[in-house]
């Protein structure tokens, strides 16, 4: 049976997703919104979502750094798993509009307590943060992933999480200015000695490598 064929990958996502929930009510809201605006970029989508907060609550994370909110999808799933670990996000989105709208939906999401979000450009923010972080999420602009990378892996504490996600845009089919950037982010961690890194196939691809 070959698992890569299109009908049965359906079946498979189907099955999978009849046994998630978001923990968020605000969530489904947003998903809407993703489905029919324009002006939003792609969001992270339920199952990295879902695994990005199980992620934190297994490693009971305290301090976790994103980088790219937009309108706050991936920034409530982070922040419900904080909340249980009694832990607190800080969230950079650069597009002041998007900005806005993020904080009114984390107030709506309840997790104002949790969330600080900084509106601002994060290649140059990243360079005025003090570590260390558990949890770091790439989900900016691609160009700026491999250029962050050093910095990341220096606010990154050993035995945390730098997550990247769209990380399979290359065999996806994304055009070549997006997909280029992503193909040498994946090379870059996985020939770190600092990194160990692998790559899991769900939503667009998360690239998630621990700092040794």
């Amino acid at each position: 049976m070959n698992v890569l064929d299109g009908t049965l990958m359906k079946q498979l996502l189907s099955y999978i997703e009849g046994f998630l929930s978001y923990p968020n009510s605000v969530l489904k809201e947003l998903e809407k919104e993703y489905q029919t605006r324009e002006d939003v970029a792609p969001h992270i989508g339920i199952h990295v979502g879902i695994f990005l907060n199980w992620l934190i609550q297994v490693m009971r994370a305290k301090r976790a750094l994103e980088f790219g909110t937009c309108i706050g999808y991936s920034t409530i799933f982070l922040g419900q798993g904080l909340q249980k670990t009694g832990g607190h996000l800080m969230a950079i989105e650069s597009r002041e509009e998007f900005y806005q709208e993020a904080k009114r939906n984390v107030e709506r999401a309840g997790l104002s307590d949790v969330v600080e979000l900084i509106q601002g450009d994060a290649s140059q923010f990243v360079h005025h943060l003090v570590g260390p972080f558990d949890l770091i999420l790439q989900d900016a602009t691609k160009s700026l992933y491999p250029v962050m990378l050093e910095k990341c892996i220096q606010l990154i504490r050993p035995g945390g999480v730098i997550a990247a996600d769209d990380a399979l845009f290359r065999p996806m089919g994304f055009r070549e200015e997006l997909s280029k950037h992503m193909d040498e982010y994946n090379e870059q961690v996985f020939a770190d000695p600092r990194l160990v890194s692998t790559i899991l196939p769900i939503g667009d691809g998360l690239t998630i490598s621990m700092k040794r």
